[in-house]
């Protein structure tokens, strides 16, 4: 019980420490706003709001938010995974003729349970990956040049 719980305090830290860093990329957003437009590089006309919405876009914690989430993920779904692959494991040996060298518990059953862990966690990592790279926002220079007319 005692691990569990020190895992979804850690979560939690993690989490909050995250939140911590969208907020603070969002105050620091005005900021950069009036920093930019003083030397020029930004029109007069561009508001607050929508410069932050682009900033957090663009320098946001993106990639810690989607490690946080897959984080999650494994941590939560990790005992069901376990449950049902072991009880498809136990429907295949008892099918099979319930042959003791792959009783659930033995090396060859454990090494299974290790190889269907990673391939969960490879799989979801590549699903979030995909994501990550496919909604990739542009970056800070490319906001500024889009706010000033596409020049540079």
């Amino acid at each position: 019980m005692l691990p569990m719980t020190l895992l979804f305090v850690a979560l939690l830290a993690w989490g909050l420490h995250l939140a911590w860093r969208w907020k603070s990329a969002r105050d620091f957003a005005p900021e950069v706003l009036a920093a930019r437009k003083e030397a020029g590089e930004i029109p007069a006309d561009v508001t607050d709001a929508e410069f932050t919405d682009l900033y957090l876009r663009s320098e946001g914690p993106r990639s810690a938010t989607y490690f946080f989430v897959c984080a999650t993920i494994v941590s939560v779904l990790i005992a069901p995974f376990v449950a049902a692959f072991n009880m498809v494991w136990g429907l295949l040996w008892q099918a099979s003729g319930g042959s003791p060298v792959f009783e659930t518990g033995t090396l060859i059953h454990t090494f299974s349970v290790f190889l269907g862990i990673m391939a969960f966690m490879i799989v979801l990592l590549a699903v979030a990956m995909r994501r990550y790279y496919a909604l990739m926002p542009p970056n800070l220079k490319q906001v500024v040049r889009d706010l000033n007319g596409g020049l540079t």
